[in-house]
């Protein structure tokens, strides 16, 4: 039986073991620290941050170290598991290489579509109609805080009333944005 290290450094292994050894040791010290953000984030309102698109993905470091991690790996298992020759195992190691490329820049695809911005204009929620989630006092006595939804999603403003005081589980409705960002309502 072979040892290890005729296994992964006798000729022609070592063709695919440094690229192997260098992408997942590349790859683990990208993840681990989070080095070289050049995959392509995402921003707040969810469009693409360093990099105009998903192909800059697959030509970015990460992109690189993935590539040598798929081509040393499935090289390097078509020609001692495989016993390939080494032309064959190379004709292996690029397929494997591509496919994992592939497959991280469909997983960051996906990942990008997950992610949306929660940020809101305060003035789409003028005409909405909400709970009084703590109480609103009355007019110029503070603010309250109202619950609405505004789409699929629950939002929470803070809320002052131009009349009298509006009780906690009061349905209101609002009418404006004040210069503060908060909202007045009114009963329903």
């Amino acid at each position: 039986m072979a040892s290890l290290s005729d296994l992964l450094f006798s000729a022609p292994a070592p063709w695919f073991t440094v690229p192997a050894l260098v992408g997942t040791g590349g790859y683990l010290v990208k993840l681990a620290f989070g080095l070289g953000d050049d995959d392509g984030g995402v921003g707040e309102t969810g469009e693409a941050v360093g990099g105009s698109d998903l192909s800059s993905a697959a030509l970015s470091l990460h992109g690189l170290f993935t590539f040598l991690m798929g081509f040393g790996w499935g090289g390097l298992a078509a020609l001692r598991a495989l016993e390939w020759s080494t032309l064959a195992s190379a004709g292996a190691g690029l397929a494997t290489g591509a496919a994992f490329v592939a497959v991280v820049v469909l997983l960051m695809r996906g990942a990008r579509r997950l992610q949306s911005s929660g940020n809101i204009g305060v003035g789409e929620l003028v005409g909405l109609e909400g709970e009084v989630h703590v109480a609103v006092p009355a007019a110029g006595q503070g603010a309250g805080r109202v619950r609405t939804v505004l789409g699929d999603r629950e939002r929470f403003v803070m809320a002052t009333s131009d009349g009298g005081a509006i009780a906690s589980r009061t349905r209101v409705v609002i009418e404006r944005v004040n210069g503060d960002n908060s909202v007045s309502v009114r009963p329903r």
